[in-house]
């Protein structure tokens, strides 16, 4: 699971919204393979549980892919479903996080929900790979302390 910072955050909950908004969705979420909600467009016109739709729509992606293996298919890169009056249209980023779109049928479509999911897609895969990069430069920098170099009885004297 992915560790934001509160700015982070803040940048791609903006992008969701805006594309939520330009869509005209309901809502949109990032979700990563796993099922947790990394973050989500600020919409109060979907009232939802979003963890337990991240957790079935992961699962979702995770069996679609599989399907998908078994026809010989190398990928999968995006998926749609519909109910009566609701589209569902998910594509896979970096092939590790799902973007999500909602949409009512009667105010949007699919074509022009894939249109502003591509105008947006490269700004939240930059900024998923910057996240990325900080957390491995973190992590790498913990791994360089060696705890046996330190005399731990001195450090609080």
């Amino acid at each position: 699971m992915l560790s934001l910072k509160p700015e982070e955050d803040r940048k791609l909950r903006d992008y969701l919204t805006k594309l939520c908004n330009e869509s005209k969705s309901k809502i949109v979420l990032l979700i990563d393979k796993a099922g947790q909600l990394i973050s989500r467009s600020e919409s109060p016109a979907f009232s939802s549980d979003d963890i337990t739709f991240a957790s079935l729509t992961a699962g979702n992606v995770a069996a679609s892919e599989a399907l998908s293996k078994l026809l010989g298919d190398k990928s999968l890169n995006h998926m749609f479903t519909e109910t009566e009056d609701e589209g569902i249209y998910m594509v896979l980023v970096n092939g590790k996080y799902i973007l999500v779109s909602i949409f009512d049928k009667k105010l949007s479509n699919l074509g022009i929900v894939r249109v502003k999911i591509k105008k947006y897609y490269r700004e939240i895969e930059n900024t998923l790979k910057s996240i990325e990069k900080r957390i491995q430069e973190e992590s790498s920098i913990s791994q360089e302390i060696d705890l046996d170099d330190l005399d731990i009885d001195t450090l609080f004297e």
